[in-house]
């Protein structure tokens, strides 16, 4: 999976499919892999540049899903360098962790992940989390 395909359906049209993908509200993104399985959801009006790091965020976890960690972390590396001031950051920062330690189970980036998010981002929910990396010992 290296390339999103945005489909834009428009309200008039709506019938079937919004049924089929129980879609309430516009707009709504999904996340979908190419089997058609749903991996994320969100409704509502974000700016561009959340946007773009929302939907890569969504990206790399659907890669870890996936077991695709190189991608997961190329995604979540382009997340935390390019919108540096996006929501989207904390998470991220949590989600690298994970798909540095799925590979082999080194606990290191864990603990390292949350240094950083305890450093960076101590009110996020994400380092709340992540804080139980602090019984890791290394």
């Amino acid at each position: 999976m290296d390339r999103f395909i945005p489909v834009r359906i428009f309200g008039d049209k709506q019938g079937d499919i919004f049924k089929k993908h129980l879609v309430t509200w516009t707009p709504t993104i999904t996340i979908r892999d190419g089997e058609d399985r749903e991996h994320y959801r969100f409704t509502g009006f974000l700016s561009p540049d959340e946007l773009c790091a929302r939907i890569l965020l969504e990206g790399a976890k659907t890669a870890l899903n996936l077991k695709n960690y190189e991608s997961a972390t190329n995604w979540l590396n382009e997340v935390i360098e390019n919108y540096p001031g996006s929501f989207a950051v904390p998470e991220a920062i949590f989600y690298l962790g994970v798909a540095k330690f799925l590979p082999d189970h080194n606990p290191k980036p864990l603990k390292e992940g949350l240094g950083i998010l305890k450093k960076e981002f101590p009110q996020s929910e994400w380092t709340l989390r992540a804080k139980p990396y602090e019984l890791i010992n290394l």
